[in-house]
C-alpha cells in the first residue's frame, strides 16, 4: 500500500528573507500613509475650527497695517476687547472675561480682605450715611468710630447732596493712606484720622434675641464664611440658644463648596443638599456628612437672596429643616465656572456650565423659591443693610421670631 504523508515544507532561506523585507517596507509604507492621513485630517480639523475666527483675524491685520497709532499696546487691547466681547455676546448674563489684574482683584474681594478703615456704611437716603458695622482689629475700631455714627465729611468734602458711592469716592484706599472723617454723634461733630491698611470684612454677623433665640446673618458665601458660621453657632449655643433665625436676605451667593459645607452644618447625615447637572460631567449629588443642628430654624429670604443662598434655602426647606419667611427669592438656579485662558495672556473667562436642583428635584432658575410665609418689609427700608434694620421695623424678622416662640420647645 502506498502511503501518503502530510508534511510541512520549509520555506527556502532566500524566499524567507525576501518576505521579511517586503513586510518591513509594507509597515513603513503604512506608517507613512497613516501619518499623512493624520496630518491631513488634523489640518482639515483646524481649518474648520478656526475658519470662524477669520473675520477677527482679518480685522486685526487691517488695523495693524493701516491704523496710524498702532503699537503693541493697541494689539493687546484689541485681543482683550475681543475676549470681553465674546463673553458679552454669548447670551449668558453671567459670562465675563477678566484680565489677570481684574481676576486678582475679584479673588481679593471675595476673600473678604481689602485695604480700608474697616466699617460698613448704610445709605439711608437724603445723603444720610450711617455706620452700621465697625469690624474688630481695624483702623476705625482703634480710632474710636462707633456703630450709629453719621458720616458728614470725608477729607473736607461734605456728604450733603451726594449719593454714597460719590461720597466714598473722596476716601482714598491705598495702603498707608491717611483719611480724615467727620461724624455726627448725639448732635456733636467728631473728627477722626485713620490710616488705611489691610482688614478682613466678615461675612457673618450674629447675636442673641429674646427667648433663647439665636440670630445669624450671612451676607455672602466667600472668605472664611464656613468657619464664621461654626464660630457663631458655638458662641450662641454657649449663651443658651435653643432655636435659630438664619438670615440670607440680600445675600447674592458665592462658592458652591462653601454653601454645601454650611448646609452640612444644619442638616442631618446623608441628606441631599443639591444635585448639579451639566453638559460634560456626570450628574453630581451633594449629600451631608455631619449630624446637623438639632433645633428649630426659621429662615429669612427676599428678592435679593440669590444663587448659593437659594441653594441653602431650598436644601433646608425641602428637607423640612427650616420654615421660610419673607418674599420670593431671586431665581438663580445655575452655576458658573472659571476657565484660564492660556497662550501667554493669563486671563480668565467665566460662564454658565451647570444647573443645580433642590432636593425635591426642582431647578429654581427664573422662578425662585416661594417662602412658607410671605411677609413684606415696610416701605422705606430699602436703603438699610439687613443687620442694621431696627427690630421694631423688621416685620420679617418679627414674624420668624413669633413663629419660633410659638413652637413647643
Amino acid at each position: 500500500m502506498e502511503e501518503t504523508r502530510l508534511t510541512f515544507e520549509s520555506v527556502p532561506v532566500k524566499a524567507k528573507r525576501r518576505s521579511r523585507r517586503v513586510s518591513v517596507w509594507l509597515c513603513v509604507l503604512c506608517a507613512v500613509l497613516a501619518a499623512a492621513f493624520g496630518i491631513l485630517f488634523t489640518s482639515l480639523y483646524y481649518v474648520k475650527r478656526f475658519s470662524e475666527l477669520e473675520p477677527v483675524s482679518e480685522a486685526i491685520e487691517l488695523v495693524k497695517k493701516n491704523y496710524y497709532f498702532f503699537d503693541d499696546k493697541t494689539q493687546e487691547s484689541m485681543v482683550t476687547g475681543a475676549l470681553k466681547g465674546l463673553s458679552s455676546y454669548m447670551g449668558d448674563d453671567y459670562a465675563e472675561y477678566y484680565t489677570k489684574a481684574e481676576y486678582d482683584e475679584l479673588l481679593n474681594s471675595n476673600s473678604g480682605t481689602f485695604i480700608g478703615m474697616g466699617v460698613l456704611v448704610s445709605d439711608q437716603g437724603n445723603s444720610t450715611f450711617i455706620i452700621t458695622e465697625v469690624y474688630d482689629n481695624t483702623p476705625a475700631k482703634e480710632a474710636g468710630i462707633l456703630v450709629g455714627d453719621q458720616l458728614i465729611r470725608a477729607n473736607g468734602e461734605p456728604a450733603e447732596g451726594k449719593d454714597l458711592s460719590e461720597f466714598l469716592g473722596f476716601v482714598t484706599h491705598g495702603e498707608g493712606d491717611v483719611n480724615t472723617v467727620v461724624v455726627l454723634r448725639d448732635g456733636q461733630e467728631l473728627t477722626f484720622t485713620v490710616t488705611m491698611r489691610q482688614v478682613y470684612s466678615p461675612y457673618v454677623t450674629y447675636k442673641m434675641l429674646d427667648d433663647s433665640i439665636g440670630y445669624i446673618y450671612i451676607s455672602g458665601f466667600h472668605g472664611q464664611v464656613v468657619r464664621e458660621v461654626k464660630d457663631a453657632l458655638a458662641d450662641l449655643r454657649a449663651q443658651g440658644m435653643t432655636s435659630l433665625v438664619l438670615d440670607v436676605r440680600d445675600d447674592l451667593g458665592g462658592s458652591l463648596s462653601d454653601v454645601c459645607d454650611i448646609a452640612d452644618i444644619f442638616l442631618p447625615k446623608n441628606k441631599v443638599i443639591t444635585t448639579v447637572r451639566s453638559r460634560v460631567n456626570k450628574e453630581q449629588v451633594y449629600r451631608t456628612h455631619s449630624d446637623g443642628l438639632d433645633m428649630p430654624i426659621a429662615m429669612l429670604v427676599n428678592g435679593y437672596s440669590a444663587s448659593a443662598s437659594e441653594l441653602l434655602s431650598g436644601a433646608l426647606k425641602d428637607n423640612g429643616a427650616a420654615e421660610l419667611f419673607g418674599t420670593v427669592t431671586f431665581g438663580k438656579g445655575i452655576v458658573q465656572t472659571f476657565f484660564n485662558i492660556n497662550f501667554g495672556r493669563d486671563g480668565t473667562i467665566k460662564f454658565t456650565t451647570d444647573a443645580y436642583y433642590t432636593p425635591a428635584d426642582v431647578c429654581i432658575q427664573g422662578t425662585g423659591i416661594t417662602p412658607d410665609h410671605i411677609v413684606e418689609l415696610p416701605e422705606g427700608l430699602t436703603y438699610y443693610n439687613i443687620p442694621s434694620i431696627p427690630y421694631e421695623s423688621d416685620t420679617q424678622l418679627q414674624a420668624a421670631v413669633e413663629y419660633l416662640k410659638g413652637l413647643d420647645r
